[in-house]
């Protein structure tokens, strides 16, 4: 494989290493040196990935483990987040198994967490569209919307008609605002016969 530019990334310590004129991976400055790494060398594709894998393991785990201290993500947003910052195929998977590892990453409990979040403004229909967009597995989406408390779609309908006229206009308007959220239609009507007094619809 040949090394056909080193970049830096702006004025940071990081540096983009093209080989064969295409983006390969990102390494630290340090390991540039450390492994004598320039344009126009030409190494076994075994020995520069080995070289990129001892360079970043740490970094991006590191990098990870903070992130998702702030950011909660699955396994699919995280896989992607590190592939756009660079960091080769060996490193996205030995990384992901050690946050799994070490319950710093779980699809089970993200999607917990987003259903608790989600479930008083959203209906299970788009909440499980959403997990499965971000790449939680649906049997695990399955289980968890079973696991959550019933929805209901009331404390989003009464904030949606407040201050606003309860005629069959507006009934409308709120049966195509909660089915927009996902909400399936025994929700919808069970919350317009509480707003609208069992009035037909």
């Amino acid at each position: 494989m040949l090394i056909t530019e080193i970049k830096q990334v702006g004025k940071t310590n990081k540096y983009k290493i093209y080989v064969d004129n295409e983006f390969y991976a990102t390494l630290l400055d340090e390991d540039i040196v450390k492994n004598h790494l320039q344009s126009n060398l030409n190494l076994e594709e075994t020995l520069l990935n080995k070289i990129c894998f001892e360079g970043q393991k740490k970094v991006a785990l590191d990098a990870s483990m903070k992130l998702l201290g702030t950011y909660p993500k699955t396994e699919k947003e995280l896989k992607k987040y590190l592939k756009d910052k660079g960091y080769i195929n060996d490193v996205v998977i030995y990384v992901c198994e050690k946050l799994n590892e070490y319950k710093f990453l779980n699809d089970e409990n993200y999607a917990s967490m987003y259903i608790r979040a989600n479930k008083n403004k959203k209906g299970d229909r788009l909440i499980a569209f959403e997990l499965k967009q971000k790449g939680v597995p649906e049997h695990i989406i399955s289980l968890k919307i079973d696991e959550s408390s019933e929805e209901s779609c009331l404390p989003l309908a009464e904030k949606y008609m407040k201050g606003k006229t309860k005629d069959e206009k507006n009934k409308q308007k709120l049966y195509r605002y909660l089915a927009s959220k996902g909400f399936s239609n025994e929700k919808i009507y069970e919350a317009l016969n509480q707003i609208f007094k069992g009035d037909e619809f």
